[in-house]
């Protein structure tokens, strides 16, 4: 049996102001949602002018749609992909030639080859060729043999990514390579969303890319906002809710992007060094400033798992995170401690609780 499910929304964001009062200036709240980069994105913004908030959400899901064809890497049927997206022509010219590519794309494989070395090679943009054999990205998916992840882990390989910043280019050393944003791209894109709010003069907002969440300001009456962490196994329940202020948080679990065959579920989560599934945890949310930042380590830590994750994930300054493993036991780093509360819902064992 095969089941394919797309999580649409990750975390739950509780930014009602019912009962609240707005500043002086009478802000009215504007929102909207619209699907791209192939998940539900929805922004709010309060402004105390209707033109202004109507502006505010059009440019912001228009950073969206540009970030989206720069970096995404399959050629839609019809069109010239090859000439918006950068990840495209990256991987077109894999082994031929270095690629000139734009400060966003520039901006992105840097800070990626930079946590892929800290991480150890736990998080890796060169992950194409094993997401492509898995069949994530496509309509069909299924289990590939042994000898299969062997052949396509020799195209992985963060390492062989060439950046040469002075020239603006990236150049992938080895033919069949192919970078993949996935696990990245929304973060990066939600980030840029925020900073063109923030240039518009919106102080108080609240993104959510597909469980990218951005919390621009804080509520309109001042006090933080509020973000739900989902119960990772019953995804109409939370687990926890966090507190926070021009704040990033982010989650990442094995319900968003799985099928199952053989009574198995296999997930998009997948460890670069085997080329299969991570399965120590089952969910992992990330608490950082930068909405890249936080959507990059969410894929290390669920790699690395819930010991060596924690320890990773306590070397990097000014960073959270919660992690739940398949036993439903929840640890979170102690930064998080008072901004954090639990539900006491779905029986999750919290380890670390005071």
């Amino acid at each position: 049996m095969k089941r394919w499910s797309l999580v649409i929304s990750l975390l739950f964001i509780l930014f009602a102001c019912s009962g609240c009062k707005l500043n002086s200036a009478q802000l009215q709240e504007f929102s909207d949602e619209k699907f791209v980069m192939d998940t539900l994105v929805q922004v709010t913004v309060y402004s105390d002018d209707k033109q202004s908030g109507k502006e505010a959400l059009d440019k912001a899901f228009a950073e969206f749609k540009r970030i989206n064809d720069l970096t995404d890497r399959f050629p839609k049927e019809g069109k010239n992909t090859s000439a918006s997206s950068d990840v495209i022509r990256i991987n077109e010219n894999a082994g031929i030639k270095p690629v000139q590519v734009g400060s966003d794309t520039l901006n992105i494989v840097q800070r990626s080859l930079y946590y892929a070395q800290l991480s150890g090679g736990s998080f890796d943009i060169t992950v194409g060729p094993i997401m492509d054999l898995w069949g994530f990205g496509k309509d069909e998916q299924h289990v590939p043999s042994d000898e299969q992840i062997k052949k396509a882990l020799s195209l992985v390989d963060y390492r062989k990514v060439i950046v040469d910043a002075d020239n603006g280019t990236v150049y992938l050393q080895k033919p069949g390579m192919s970078l993949d944003f996935g696990g990245v791209a929304k973060g990066y894109a939600t980030e840029e969303a925020a900073k063109i709010l923030r240039e518009l003069g919106i102080k108080h907002a609240i993104i959510n890319a597909g469980g990218n969440v951005y919390a621009l300001g804080a509520r309109p009456d001042g006090s933080p906002w509020r973000v739900g962490v989902r119960d990772p196994r019953d995804g109409e329940k939370l687990i926890a809710v966090l507190s926070v202020k021009d704040t990033s948080v982010v989650t990442s679990g094995d319900y968003e992007r799985y099928f199952e065959q053989g009574g198995v579920r296999y997930s998009h989560l997948i460890d670069p060094s085997t080329g299969k599934q991570a399965r120590d945890l089952i969910q992992t949310t990330v608490v950082a400033e930068s909405s890249t930042d936080a959507d990059i380590l969410n894929k290390p830590l669920f790699v690395l798992g819930q010991q060596r994750g924690m320890s990773f994930a306590k070397g990097i300054q000014g960073v959270g995170a919660i992690f739940v493993n398949a036993d439903k036991q929840v640890t979170f780093t102690d930064n998080l401690a008072n901004q954090l509360e639990f539900t006491g819902g779905g029986d999750y064992q919290i380890i670390n609780q005071k």
